[in-house]
């Protein structure tokens, strides 16, 4: 470990300066306590987080390690090849940044939790330490830890030849407008701007394009206004494909399996107690409808929607899927389920592609998505024990 990447988390602070860059820090202060915003917490969250990033890099130079800065403004190709290391400095959401573009399987990302007394970070090292970063980097040589990999999701997109470029990734977490640029102003950019059609002449040619960014969690697919219907025709490893209309997909790893996926599919003991009431007193069924007995049933089934890390296996929700059939099976498809590989093509009109939430690419009629997991995709990371190592 000679060179390390830091990877620092953009403030709110430091969003809300990229947003107005065209004001002075005086007058961004009163617009931002104009809309109430609380300025000398945002200010003091921003300074505290700098200060951290800064320890973690004083720390490594210490062991004599070189060390560079990148934001998610700066982060780059060159800089991942650099160095032998990339340690995000925030939490969950700037591990899943710098782990997204790293495509060597054995090039370490591992993270400090910037604000472990106010979020959990379970992609990042424990808690200690970010409260002793020195004790870390020593435990880290000393090889006081355990590798790690999680499998990543690689997305490849089919589309016309003609459009392929344009299929370009908008950072979310930047974006100052609230859709796509080339989607709702179509007249500033004629040729760039046209969405992807389902209709194309007999001979023209289709072309492939992997994207860049590995999913570490999930890849969403839906409509960017999320009150319309997003129209998605889905294949299951291979299967015969079924048309869906939805609130959109989630294809998820056993890594995010922990994360949105289980907030879509788990079960809240309120609903169980409900169930367990309802065979009981309309169906006969015998069965303890007791408060603690929900929720012990509510605990073993949210489990089982969780899985390893490195599994290889994907795990998909159609959201709210609408259907004019009998439950529990509309048109033969789980809406909730393992596979090896999910097929998507695309008859919306204004849809995004979003890899970890943070980064979108449009998706709409006549493209086509192949998600699916490779070992060689997978990123190293180290686990550590929860307790201070001495």
């Amino acid at each position: 470990m000679d060179k390390c990447l830091i990877v620092s988390k953009v403030t709110r602070y430091e969003y809300e300066k990229h947003a107005h860059d065209d004001i002075s820090d005086g007058e961004l202060e009163k617009v931002l306590r104009k809309r109430g915003s609380d300025y000398e917490t945002m200010l003091d969250n921003h300074r505290q987080q700098k200060a951290f990033e800064q320890g973690v890099a004083r720390s490594l130079k210490c062991f004599g390690i070189k060390v560079e800065m990148a934001s998610r403004l700066t982060y780059n190709e060159d800089l991942i090849k650099w160095c032998d290391v990339v340690v995000p400095c925030g939490g969950d959401g700037t591990f899943l940044l710098a782990a997204s573009r790293v495509r060597d399987a054995n090039k370490p990302v591992i993270g400090f939790n910037s604000s472990p007394h106010k979020s959990v970070g379970r992609l990042c090292l424990p808690t200690w330490c970010s409260n002793d970063v020195k004790g870390a980097l020593q435990a880290l040589r000393e090889g006081r830890f355990r590798w790690m990999r999680r499998s990543r999701i690689r997305t490849t997109i089919t589309c016309e030849h003609k459009l392929v470029d344009t299929i370009t990734p908008v950072d979310l977490h930047t974006m100052h407008i609230p859709r796509y640029v080339h989607m709702s102003r179509p007249a500033d950019s004629p040729e760039v701007a046209r969405p992807p059609s389902g209709v194309r002449c007999a001979d023209e040619p289709l072309t492939t394009k992997v994207l860049p960014f590995l999913a570490l969690n999930e890849v969403f697919i839906g409509e960017s206004v999320t009150s319309r219907v997003s129209m998605l025709r889905l294949q299951i490893d291979n299967g015969r494909w079924t048309h869906t209309k939805s609130s959109g997909l989630c294809v998820t790893t056993g890594t995010g399996s922990t994360s949105w996926h289980f907030s879509i599919n788990c079960l809240r003991t309120h609903s169980v107690l409900e169930l367990m009431r309802i065979l009981g007193e309309e169906f006969d069924v015998k069965v303890d409808a007791s408060l603690e007995k929900a929720r012990q049933v509510a605990e073993n089934y949210n489990q089982k929607l969780m899985f390893a890390a490195d599994s290889q296996h994907l795990a998909y929700s159609v959201r709210e899927y609408i259907t004019f059939e009998d439950w529990p099976t509309p048109r033969g498809l789980r809406v909730r389920d393992r596979a090896r590989s999910v097929a998507v093509k695309s008859h919306c009109i204004d849809a995004g592609l979003v890899i970890d939430g943070s980064v979108s690419y449009p998706f709409n009629d006549g493209c086509e998505a192949h998600l699916e997991i490779h070992p060689e995709d997978s990123l190293m990371t180290v686990q550590m024990d929860d307790a201070l190592p001495h």
